[in-house]
């Protein structure tokens, strides 16, 4: 898919995990060359600044620290991102927020408020900010669009995972909230997408999985394997650039056809 991207701005949030390093080299080898990175762990942030333009030495590469939870941290990462590039065009927000998991009955509701708190809000500050941006901005040349969001979800947006109601919750909440403004804001030449994965190969997984575990979870995939980041990102990717132009308002499942099976027991 190289060049798709040629000539937009990018922004990354979550750039440090395994999902936003992936996206965020996917964006520049497919011809995105200005990126801004964000993440509030910022040795990682350096680290895959480096390894970028090692690559791609011709890209600028923006990296700063932003606590996602915090309004004027989003203000002020956003204000530098248009101060440095003058728009933005393509807005993808990850969120790398651990979860617990619990049956409703059982679970305290400091647990729901904390993936409120650290998952679905950041995630509406970011958005916003993009949307405030986008709005302003004339057409970028050649794209029919003033800009893309998308929202990296899980599967947990859609179909039912036991146990994990506050994260579950968390997630239709993006999902909704993408669809609603992808309706308000698609008047406005704004796309607003979700891109929602399955289990994937990271090192969250593996730390949480065993290798019997992990095998499993494989073979309840039509494809029989877990995902990769990489997966996510080629469909990040695709959905922001022109070649998805006339889509918005949906959430595009990257699981190996995990959600046409029966789901986990």
């Amino acid at each position: 898919m190289a060049d798709i991207l040629k000539g937009g701005t990018a922004v990354v949030i979550g750039a440090a995990s395994a999902l936003g390093e992936a996206t965020s080299l996917h964006f520049v080898r497919d011809g995105c060359r200005k990126v801004v990175l964000g993440d509030i762990a910022e040795q990682r942030l350096a680290e895959l600044r480096t390894r970028i333009l090692t690559q791609y030495p011709d890209a600028e590469i923006v990296i700063a620290r932003v606590d996602v939870g915090n309004e004027d941290d989003v203000s002020a990462f956003f204000e530098l991102s248009v101060q440095k590039f003058g728009r933005i065009d393509f807005a993808v927000n990850i969120s790398n927020a651990e979860h617990r998991g619990a049956l409703s009955i059982d679970a305290p509701s400091e647990d729901f408020q904390s993936a409120y708190e650290n998952i679905l809000r950041p995630t509406f500050l970011c958005e916003r900010a993009e949307l405030l941006q986008m709005s302003k901005q004339e057409l970028l040349k050649g794209y029919q669009c003033r800009g893309s969001i998308v929202n990296v979800t899980s599967l947990c947006s859609t179909i039912a995972f036991p146990g994990l109601t506050a994260y579950s919750g968390t997630q239709g909440g993006i999902l909704g909230m993408s669809k609603t403004d992808a309706f308000d804001f698609g008047p406005h030449g704004i796309r607003v997408n979700c891109v929602a994965h399955g289990n994937l190969v990271t090192s969250m997984l593996d730390s949480a999985m065993g290798e019997e575990e992990r095998q499993t979870w494989a073979t309840k995939t039509a494809l029989r394997r877990l995902g990769r980041a990489e997966d996510v990102a080629n469909a990040v990717v695709w959905l922001s650039s022109p070649r998805a132009g006339y889509i918005t308002g949906i959430s595009l499942p990257v699981d190996g056809g995990f959600a046409i099976a029966t789901g986990p027991p």
